[in-house]
């Protein structure tokens, strides 16, 4: 398999910078999507706490959730027959088109995300990668 393809489809992935888009998205997120993050971290916590130890689970569950800071979350969004995960590099957040209708020609990707599209280089003759439909881009976002 390679890096940052799609296995089943053997189409590279496409990652842009979530600056490029318009700010509904990350709003499409938060209300549409789910934090990954928050899930695993659940899980981890449940590992170590198994509910029959607690006094009251529901009670310690929400103290956990109060509590819970993560500074770089991972979301994941279904939608318009689309997969996409935000992810983090360097501390910027990148949103990852995984699935998609829509495909586009770009650069590569630096070694960080070795064989995806860069979607914020899109050219001719470029690899074929996933994109998102035109109106996810900011209206400054150069094709």
């Amino acid at each position: 398999m390679t890096a940052n393809t799609n296995p089943e489809t053997g189409i590279r992935y496409g990652v842009v910078a979530m600056n490029s888009l318009e700010s509904w998205v990350w709003d499409e997120f938060y209300t549409s999507g789910t934090n990954e993050s928050e899930i695993e971290a659940l899980r981890e916590w449940h590992e170590e706490n198994p509910p029959e130890t607690l006094h009251d689970p529901e009670e310690a569950e929400n103290q956990f959730f109060e509590s819970l800071e993560i500074e770089e979350p991972t979301w994941s969004l279904e939608q318009g027959g689309m997969r996409l995960e935000i992810g983090w590099l360097g501390g910027a957040p990148l949103l990852w088109v995984l699935l998609s209708p829509h495909t586009t020609e770009a650069r590569e990707c630096s070694p960080c995300v070795p064989n995806a599209g860069n979607l914020d280089c899109k050219e001719t003759g470029g690899f074929t990668c996933y994109d998102l439909p035109a109106e996810w881009y900011a209206t400054s976002h150069a094709d």
